[in-house]
């Protein structure tokens, strides 16, 4: 089997039943022997099952809840086309159980803003673009998570800085710094009178919190 997402006891149980997972394998085409991967190699099978994904079945929605393409329309704060249903996750857009998080987390600061009387705030920042997310310190064999903090070191899509350090090892003019704050938390610091513009940080940063701002041209 080529799947690696099956966790657990079901993947227990599956290699005693004589399945066996592969990781990571790239299709290039589905012949009469089975699949054929990229480097040529052909897993034979009689049949092959191709999983690529679910959509949303958005029948029960009632009328005043507007769909686009398959999927349900919301603002920016996820909020329907009727004001009283917030909409997240894949029902939205497909993407990671990070993206529906972090979605969830939005929408109900918004409804705790309508239930205050408030305008729901908008995101501080834009969501992050998720090319710019690297893997190279990201670990797929990883089955489970002894803790949240272990489990956000291993996460690499929700564009938050997991103080890896790369950045600062590989600053060429150590302008960057890591400062600890009162309560644990931390921050990197660059210090403008170090720093020349070079890009490493945004090009070694596997997370992608790294942007180069580009100067105010000289009159």
């Amino acid at each position: 089997m080529t799947l690696r997402d099956l966790t657990g006891k079901e993947r227990q149980a599956a290699q005693k039943a004589g399945a066996q997972f592969r990781w990571p394998c790239f299709t290039k085409a589905i012949t009469d022997r089975g699949v054929e991967l990229t480097t040529g190699e052909i897993l034979e099978a009689d049949t092959v099952i191709v999983a690529i994904g679910d959509q949303p079945d958005l029948e029960f929605l009632p009328k005043t809840v507007q769909t686009e393409r398959g999927f349900i329309k919301v603002d920016d704060a996820y909020q329907t086309s009727d004001p009283q249903i917030f909409a997240i996750g894949d029902a939205v857009r497909l993407g990671l159980l990070t993206d529906a998080i972090g979605a969830g987390r939005k929408a109900a600061q918004a409804i705790d803003d309508l239930f205050h009387g408030r305008r729901p705030k908008q995101a501080l920042r834009p969501m992050m673009d998720p090319r710019r997310v690297k893997l190279e310190y990201f670990d797929p064999r990883r089955l489970a998570f002894d803790s949240l903090d272990q489990c956000a070191g291993e996460c690499a899509s929700c564009g938050s800085c997991r103080d890896c350090g790369v950045c600062v090892a590989i600053c060429p003019q150590a302008a960057i710094s890591r400062v600890s704050g009162q309560n644990g938390d931390f921050e990197m610091v660059v210090n403008p009178e170090r720093c020349i513009g070079c890009g490493f940080c945004a090009g070694a940063c596997p997370c992608g919190i790294w942007n180069l701002v580009e100067n105010d041209p000289l009159e």
